[in-house]
């Protein structure tokens, strides 16, 4: 018998399967979902961190640029200070009208060579100030930009560092999430095909119990196939033996009845059932001899119940009267 595979318990079995598959894929989905999150989470995290460490890193260098700046300005105020300072000596040293003019003119030496070299005296002191305070300004001023540039460079060191480090976390946090990731599609996988071939199991368990259910209706078919079949073969052999025994009892009747004619004739007052000595009568009697001689044919017994039906058809017929057949069955012992 062909198996329906549309039969309900198929239906059930696949209905389960895709809804265990989708809530097995959904779990996992989460669990993805949830680890993209957490990895870009962390990700976030460490792009705050570089911009924390970045401002902390540009307000030091800012601060330590802004102090040598302060120190540039007071090395041009101390620069400008002694400039105006060896100017102003420079000044007092050769005014006319100045005390030391009045000194030397009080001692009769100004209009000497010695208040011509006095005066030339105060000039190279004066440039010679000017020129020390010029190059000691110099010098610092470089000293300064060079302390300025270093800071900066230091900064723009600190601030690639700080890249950096945030660089590999980041590829640190992206190659886990991916790893992790990957682990997760990998189980997902994994789980959806136990799911299927559990379910597989199931299905393959209601199209065993199907086949078997067939075979047994098929079994069950032929048997009562069999059944039916020996039934009609008994039932046609009943007609057969109720048709031959009927027709052996008529043609006993008709024997008995030749033969109860023939007497009746030689007999006055005579009875139309004379009894035999054993106290049945003849054509009970002769219906049973007959009977005994087809159970002989057929060698084997007639069962009462063949009998109830022979005799009742007889009767029906009537070959036998009701006594009679009550006499036939006491004959056979029931």
């Amino acid at each position: 018998m062909a198996v329906n595979y549309d039969d309900k318990r198929f239906t059930e079995v696949k209905n389960q399967e895709a809804t265990a598959v989708r809530e097995t894929q959904g779990t996992y989905d989460k669990m993805i979902n949830q680890t993209d999150n957490y990895y870009q989470q962390q990700i976030d995290a460490s792009k705050d961190w570089e911009a924390k460490q970045n401002e902390l890193q540009q307000a030091q260098t800012d601060f330590t640029v802004d102090k040598i700046e302060q120190q540039k300005a007071q090395a041009e105020k101390d620069y400008t200070r002694e400039q105006k300072g060896a100017y102003t000596d420079y000044q007092k040293a050769t005014n006319q009208y100045g005390a030391n003019a009045e000194k030397l003119a009080s001692q009769g030496l100004n209009v000497t060579g010695y208040s011509e070299s006095t005066r030339t005296n105060a000039f190279n002191t004066y440039q010679n100030r000017y020129a020390t305070a010029r190059e000691s300004y110099n010098k610092a001023i470089l000293n300064y930009d060079n302390g300025i540039r270093e800071a900066q460079l230091a900064n723009n060191a600190a601030l690639a560092q700080i890249a950096y480090e945030t660089l590999q976390k980041q590829l640190e946090l992206s190659l886990q999430g991916f790893q992790y990731k990957n682990t997760l599609v990998l189980q997902k996988l994994d789980a959806v095909n136990q799911q299927k071939d559990r379910y597989y199991a199931r299905y393959q368990d209601v199209l065993s119990q199907i086949n078997t259910e067939n075979t047994l209706a098929e079994q069950m078919r032929q048997y009562n196939e069999s059944l039916a079949f020996q039934k009609q073969q008994a039932a046609q052999e009943q007609a057969n033996w109720e048709k031959q025994y009927a027709l052996s009892v008529s043609n006993a009747n008709k024997s008995s009845s030749s033969s109860k004619s023939s007497s009746s004739k030689k007999s006055s007052g005579g009875s139309s059932s004379a009894k035999l000595t054993n106290g049945s009568s003849s054509n009970a009697k002769e219906w049973y001899n007959k009977m005994k001689q087809i159970e002989k044919s057929k060698n084997r017994a007639t069962p009462k119940e063949e009998l109830l039906i022979g005799l009742t058809s007889a009767v029906k017929q009537k070959v036998l009267t009701e006594e009679e057949a009550n006499e036939v069955l006491t004959l056979a012992g029931y």
